[in-house]
């Protein structure tokens, strides 16, 4: 992972009950797919957690219908052949990732600067906000703190957190973390994540793509504290 728990690696497995839910949880699933997504790319890893989540409860129901979709892109996909995830890879690159100039930029300080900069001040107050959490990142620092993959890997973290709580019935925590979650999902990715996927989906008819960014927006709703449920 991009991003590590500082204190908690030698408190061993997670109890039985919190595993069951983590992989019965859609919202779960859902984050960690895109987080995969975006951090590294079209994989069959993703595609797989697109077509698992299907499976899964929990979450809303525009997070349902959205899984759903993603699950129907990823099929038809696969049918498609072995051209198929190439063209996915080749798509995404042009949309996010370069070297050319994207459509899309996946960096929350590009949308939330006046000079559409990235690595402003925006970008040190997540780096902040992450080590309030007791999460640091590891020693490879090449992708500044606000990239999407990284924020979705910390809200990820967050929900696996809540999830752990639960299951250990440390209610004061489940209420900590939740409210950390909000504080982040309403703060600060609503604020941004909404113009990124503008952006990509004014750019491509690409099925997948287009399911996972819808994906994305279910994830972000205006009451994000009953969507995000694990």
């Amino acid at each position: 992972m991009t991003l590590a728990m500082r204190d908690r690696a030698a408190e061993g497995s997670p109890p039985a009950v919190a595993t069951d839910q983590m992989v019965r949880s859609r919202p779960l699933l859902a984050i960690d797919l895109l987080r995969r997504l975006f951090l590294f790319g079209p994989s069959d890893e993703v595609l797989g957690l697109a077509l698992t989540a299907a499976e899964a409860t929990g979450g809303s129901p525009a997070l349902a219908n959205a899984v759903d979709a993603l699950r129907v892109a990823t099929e038809v996909g696969i049918d498609a052949g072995d051209g198929w995830i190439d063209e996915l890879a080749v798509e995404f690159t042009r949309l996010i990732v370069g070297p050319a100039q994207t459509p899309a930029v996946p960096y929350a300080s590009f949308y939330l600067s006046p000079s559409r900069l990235v690595m402003t001040e925006d970008t040190l107050v997540i780096r902040r906000q992450y080590a309030d959490a007791g999460v640091a990142r590891r020693n490879d620092v090449r992708i500044p703190d606000d990239h999407l993959g990284l924020e979705l890997e910390f809200l990820y973290f967050l929900e696996r957190e809540i999830a752990l709580a639960r299951a250990n019935g440390d209610d004061q925590t489940v209420q900590v973390l939740c409210g950390r979650r909000t504080g982040f999902v309403c703060g600060h990715m609503l604020q941004w994540v909404p113009r990124f996927a503008s952006d990509v989906l004014g750019a491509t008819s690409h099925d997948f793509i287009r399911a996972a960014v819808t994906l994305l927006l279910a994830l972000l709703p205006d009451d994000e504290a009953s969507q995000l449920e694990v």
